[in-house]
């Protein structure tokens, strides 16, 4: 009597090795990347742009820099309430109300941030700067218009 044919199991053992393999270093690469891509939540430039894209929108911050030794941030933003189709002093209110409150929710419990500017564009033409300090309320914050939002 002979052995009866019995298909061997070290392919499947093989192919289960290897899809472990794969798998592991899918993981492991993976966890490489989102460790070059995390920002630090506790970075200052990260938390006053971020309080500027929840006022003028998820897109809206073109550039974000501070400087440590002076506790001051600045952020240029595309601004999300600018209408040319709007008056000049609808406009000059929309962009003062969208920079204070902006700088406002920056400068909130952020002992790291003395002072904020924020830059308000449409395109590439600056419509308004506001700036911010620590302690300041939201009238005392100075708004600069610029282009066709200049005083007359």
């Amino acid at each position: 009597m002979g052995r009866a044919a019995t298909p061997t199991v070290w392919p499947w053992v093989l192919w289960g090795v290897g899809a472990l393999v794969v798998a592991g270093g899918l993981v492991a690469a993976d966890r490489r990347w989102q460790a070059a891509t995390t920002v630090d939540p506790g970075d200052p430039a990260v938390r006053v742009a971020g309080a500027v894209r929840s006022i003028s929108g998820s897109h809206s911050v073109r550039r974000t820099e501070y400087d440590a030794a002076a506790k001051a941030a600045r952020v240029e933003a595309t601004s999300q309430y600018y209408d040319a189709r709007k008056t000049v002093e609808e406009n000059r209110e929309y962009l003062a109300t969208e920079g204070r409150l902006a700088a406002q929710l920056a400068l909130h419990q952020d002992a790291a941030v003395g002072e904020v500017t924020i830059r308000l564009f449409a395109r590439r033409t600056l419509l308004a700067t506001v700036t911010a300090r620590q302690g300041q309320t939201y009238d005392e914050m100075k708004v600069e218009y610029s282009g066709p939002l200049v005083p007359p």
